[in-house]
C-alpha cells in the first residue's frame, strides 16, 4: 500500500515538473513559448484561488512578482528556484500580500524615484556612449530570448549604437505572428511609432502601440489593434518591462520624437534571427517558416548595416532597403 502510494506521489510530481524539466534539461527552445505559458498558468494558480477566496477575482492580470523572478537576471538552479516559488504560492503570509497590492508597490516604486540622482545616472550612461537624451532610437524585441535592444543614434554618426538590453518581463502568445483579434497572440514583424502612439496614461505604467496591423498585416488579413510595449501588468497580445525599465524606454523615445525624429522603428523577431538558428526551424518546418525566412533579410540588413532598413511591403512581402535621405 505505501508503495502505491508512493508511486502516485512521484508521478504527480513528475507531472507537475516536467515542463521545467523539458526546459530546463533538454533545452527545446522551438517550443519555449508553450513551455512558459504552462509554467505560468501552473505558478500563477496560487494566486488566483486565493483571491478568489478574498473575492478579488478579475484584479489579478497576468504574471505577478509574487511567483515571477522579474530581475532579469539568469536563475542559477531554475526547476528548484521555480518549483519552491510554485509551493510557497500556498503558504499564507502577512508579509507577502496579494498580486495586485505588490504590483501597486511597484508602479508606486518606479514613479516616486525619479530622484536627481537617479536622472544624473541616467545621464552618465548616455554620456559614457557619447550619446543624449533626444537622440534618435530604434527598438528591436526577441520573443524567444526575452530581449528588447535599445539603440540609439548620436547626432552627426552614421550608425547606431546599442544603449541597453532589457529583460522582457512577459509576452502573450507563442512564436509566430498574431493573426487575429483574440488570439492572445503578440505580433511580429516591422512597425513604426510616431508621438501620436505614445500613451502616457495606458491601463499600467506607460505605454507604446506598436502600430499593428501594419501594411503587410493588412494585406495579409490579419487584424487587431491597441498592442503595446508597457510596464507593469501582462496582457494579452502586449510586451511587458519592469516599470522602471519602462520609464526609462518611454522617457528616451519620447524625448527622441519631440527633438525632431518624427517616427521610430520596432522590429519584432521570434528569436535571433541566425543561420544555425533559422537551420533549425527548416528541418522541423514549421508553419511560418517562409514568413520568417522574410523577417531574417531585414534582421540581417540591419545586422550588416547598423542601420535599420527601410521597410516597404510588394505582393505581399516585405522589402527593405536603404532609408531615403
Amino acid at each position: 500500500m505505501f508503495a502505491r502510494y508512493f508511486i502516485s506521489f512521484l508521478l504527480i510530481v513528475l507531472g507537475i515538473a516536467s515542463p521545467w524539466l523539458v526546459r530546463d534539461l533538454l533545452e527545446w527552445r522551438s517550443q519555449d513559448g508553450a513551455l512558459m505559458g504552462v509554467y505560468r498558468k501552473l505558478s500563477d494558480f496560487p494566486e488566483v484561488i486565493r483571491a478568489r477566496l478574498r473575492g478579488e477575482e478579475g484584479r489579478l492580470g497576468g504574471v505577478s512578482n509574487a511567483v515571477h523572478d522579474s530581475s532579469g537576471e539568469v536563475e542559477p538552479y531554475p526547476l528548484a528556484n521555480r518549483t519552491m516559488r510554485f509551493f510557497e504560492g500556498f503558504q499564507p503570509s502577512k508579509n507577502r500580500g496579494s498580486a495586485t497590492q505588490l504590483l501597486d508597490a511597484d508602479l508606486s516604486l518606479a514613479y516616486s524615484d525619479w530622484s536627481p540622482e537617479v536622472q544624473d545616472g541616467f545621464n552618465d550612461e548616455l554620456n559614457s556612449l557619447q550619446l543624449k537624451a533626444g537622440d534618435p532610437v530604434f527598438l528591436r524585441l526577441f520573443k524567444e530570448e526575452n530581449e528588447l535592444e535599445f539603440w540609439m543614434r548620436g547626432r552627426g554618426v552614421e550608425h547606431y549604437t546599442l544603449y541597453k538590453v532589457y529583460r522582457l518581463r512577459d509576452w502573450s502568445g507563442k512564436l509566430g505572428p498574431k493573426l487575429k483579434e483574440g488570439d492572445r497572440q503578440t505580433p511580429e514583424g516591422f512597425y513604426y511609432v510616431g508621438a501620436s502612439r505614445l500613451r502616457p496614461r495606458s491601463r499600467d505604467f506607460l505605454g507604446i502601440d506598436v502600430g499593428f496591423p501594419n501594411e503587410y498585416d493588412n494585406y495579409r488579413g490579419r487584424a487587431g489593434g491597441g498592442l503595446m510595449i508597457h510596464g507593469g501588468r501582462s496582457h494579452d497580445g502586449n510586451f511587458v518591462l519592469l516599470p522602471e525599465d519602462m520609464r526609462e524606454i518611454y522617457a528616451l523615445s519620447e524625448a527622441a520624437l519631440k527633438s525632431g525624429q518624427q517616427i521610430f522603428r520596432v522590429h519584432i523577431f521570434p528569436f535571433r534571427m541566425t543561420d544555425k538558428r533559422m537551420e533549425q526551424e527548416w528541418d522541423q518546418q514549421p508553419d511560418w517558416i517562409d514568413f520568417w525566412a522574410n523577417l531574417k533579410e531585414g534582421y540581417d540588413f540591419f545586422e550588416n548595416a547598423n542601420f535599420p532598413p527601410d521597410v516597404s511591403v510588394a505582393a505581399g512581402d516585405y522589402l527593405f532597403g536603404f532609408p531615403r535621405s
